[in-house]
């Protein structure tokens, strides 16, 4: 899915329908995570002042659920976004996680540690962006398991005993957090406010990087594009 515009020196990195994911998906995460943990932490001054913007715990309830709702929806087309579309296959094979990655993440644990020569040279996808795009897949995934077990509790509580719902309450809740917390402390860190392109990476907009940020951060694709004459 790279392809260069050579009028502009940038390279396509993002197609329109994986940047329209991408936003659904920063939106309902977001207000998952506001009106969830206004809850989960509702004697905290700041969640009592969220839950009566919302108008309420009430209309906390239904804003949550019809962003659970959407965000399910979301994650069933990008599956199916992935496994069947012309754009989505490749990029697919280009996320799964192999040996080379291994290698290539402790190749970077040595090279920062000063014992490693050289910083490993990615793809189009490096293990960093693999390994966030597989965890916060599991991590919605486990998200939306937990999160219909506690709305349909008392169809749920018939096939589970109590200690599982109690487990799906804390699954829920401390996931929704591991997830706020990498996709928008550790992911925002890599993706935006890294040095190599502060203070935004504009492909989440425009889908296109420089080739220059190409050929210095994912070499291997930069190279991969030259020798097809595209670059």
């Amino acid at each position: 899915m790279s392809r260069a515009d050579l009028a502009s020196g940038k390279v396509i990195r993002l197609s329109l329908l994986f940047r329209v994911q991408h936003l659904l998906l920063t939106v309902l995460l977001t207000v998952l995570a506001v009106t969830g943990f206004a809850l989960m932490y509702h004697e905290n001054s700041l969640a009592q002042w969220i839950i009566r913007l919302e108008g309420g715990v009430h209309n906390r309830g239904i804003v949550h659920r019809i962003a659970a709702v959407l965000l399910m929806a979301n994650l069933v087309y990008h599956v199916f976004y992935m496994l069947l579309s012309r754009e989505g296959k490749p990029e697919l094979r280009q996320l799964f996680i192999g040996r080379q990655d291994i290698d290539d993440f402790f190749q970077s644990l040595r090279y920062n540690l000063g014992t490693a020569k050289e910083y490993p040279r990615f793809g189009k996808y490096g293990y960093k962006e693999k390994f966030q795009y597989w965890g916060a897949s599991a991590g919605i995934v486990l998200i939306s398991v937990t999160g219909i077990m506690l709305w349909a509790e008392e169809f749920s509580m018939v096939f589970f005993p109590k200690v599982v719902l109690d487990l799906a309450i804390i699954i829920h809740g401390y996931q929704g957090l591991l997830a706020f917390a990498v996709l928008f402390l550790w992911h925002l860190y890599n993706v935006h406010l890294h040095p190599s392109v502060f203070p935004m990476n504009p492909s989440w907009i425009t889908g296109k990087v420089s080739a220059e940020w190409l050929r210095e951060e994912h070499p291997l694709e930069y190279e991969k594009l030259k020798g097809e004459g595209l670059l």
